[in-house]
């Protein structure tokens, strides 16, 4: 077989259409840029550059990771688990008992405790029940309801701002048919049809499950297992006043979030509070009653704001103005949501903000993991280098990059 020739060869020869002038018409321009002859820079990692990057990389983590582990010990916190309060607290306003001490979680500064042995919330934080008709603030309905009555000292004064948080372990929000079991269009208000929510993601709570036929608004798993205790505000026992925080949409909610809510369309007569809904809308949505307001229900909101992990935090209440006096408090907890069924607990965690947030040291820590390993292999190169006398390095200028290209030669 012959061999097979180019296109436009100097022979003459001649492939389908091609011409001798195809060769030189096709041939990119002879530029540096066309021809891949530019000047490039070529990182050669001698000694002292190591050492400088690695010097520099170990002051900026150690120095980042020093900052966060600083603001982290300057919150200050308390974490009290109320989750057996109705089984094990006594029952009655003439009788407290003592908090087990694994219940209560606190960081204050050790000043403040020697300063107020009296106020280690620890040894002081106590709990009662009492038993007496509440008012629920989103159906208007009023029933007896269990109270969680918790005491506890604050032996320093938070400096605003002051968050409170429920928080809950072992809840899975981050299971594939939890997170998508709602139906958006009906949380923005439309009037969803029967026919458009049976067997939709939100089953099987999409329908009455008494066999109504009527449309369960709103709708899906999501909305059924919204945390439903309640929380007054801290009251200062000793000034007996109340510490002002805000549960409204925009302080413990992004403002946003309202963009995804409306007034809903439906007639009453067509749906029906989901199942864990009962005490707040016993006889469901009546005329007595009012319609939950998910546009302006923070609570609702943040709840469907879906947690990554079993053990999460949810604002509830917030102060963003006035620090919280040293003394004794209490707070009054509705208790409607059942965490044992599950082998979940539930806690109420007040505390202070700094511009990294709440409490959490391992950000620090892992900055100072980075830059310790970072500081250790410097001061490794700085004595393989410099100290232990290694082979002297080449010279960088005969390395080829270096060297001019053989047109440049020719050029010349």
């Amino acid at each position: 077989m012959a061999p097979r020739r180019r296109r436009g060869g100097r022979d003459g020869s001649q492939d389908g259409n091609s011409s001798e002038t195809d060769a030189p018409k096709n041939r990119p321009p002879n530029t540096a840029f066309r021809q891949q002859r530019m000047r490039a820079w070529q990182c050669v990692l001698t000694p002292k550059l190591i050492v400088s990057i690695f010097t520099v990389l170990a002051a900026i983590y150690l120095g980042f990771g020093a900052y966060l582990t600083y603001l982290a010990f300057t919150v200050r916190d308390i974490s009290i688990d109320y989750t057996d309060c109705l089984r094990d607290a006594p029952k009655g306003n003439g009788t407290k008992a003592s908090i087990p001490p694994d219940n209560v979680k606190s960081h204050f500064s050790s000043s403040a405790l020697a300063a107020h042995p009296n106020l280690d919330p620890k040894k002081m934080s106590t709990w009662h029940v009492e038993e007496r008709n509440v008012t629920f603030e989103w159906s208007g309905v009023t029933a007896p309801r269990n109270i969680c009555v918790i005491s506890f000292p604050i032996p320093e004064e938070l400096p605003a701002p002051v968050s409170f948080y429920y928080h809950l372990d072992n809840f899975y929000q981050n299971h594939r048919r939890y997170v998508n079991s709602f139906n958006a269009k009906q949380l923005l208000g439309d009037a969803v049809s029967k026919d458009v929510i049976d067997g939709s993601t939100c089953k099987p709570l999409d329908l009455d499950p008494l066999g109504s036929g009527k449309v369960i608004y709103p709708c899906g798993v999501v909305a059924n297992s919204m945390f439903n205790d309640t929380f007054s505000n801290p009251y200062n026992e000793q000034n007996s006043t109340d510490y002002i925080m805000s549960n409204k949409t925009g302080d413990i909610s992004w403002e946003g979030l309202k963009d995804l809510y409306g007034e809903t369309t439906y007639s009453r007569n067509d749906i029906v509070p989901p199942p864990n809904w009962e005490a707040a809308w016993p006889n469901g949505y009546t005329n007595d009653t009012k319609l939950p307001d998910l546009k302006n229900w923070a609570d609702f909101q943040n709840w469907m704001m879906l947690a990554a992990s079993p053990d999460f935090h949810k604002l509830v209440r917030k102060n963003d103005h006035e620090a919280m006096k040293a003394g004794n408090y209490r707070i009054e907890i509705v208790d409607n949501f059942n965490t044992t069924v599950y082998n979940g607990h539930k806690s109420i965690v007040l505390t202070t903000i700094t511009a990294m947030g709440a409490r959490n040291i391992w950000p620090g820590i892992i900055f100072l993991i980075v830059g310790g390993i970072c500081l250790i292999l410097d001061v490794y190169f700085v004595l393989s280098f410099f100290i232990w006398k290694p082979r002297k390095l080449g010279d960088p200028s005969y390395l080829s990059w270096n060297q001019p290209s053989a047109a440049q030669a020719g050029s010349t």
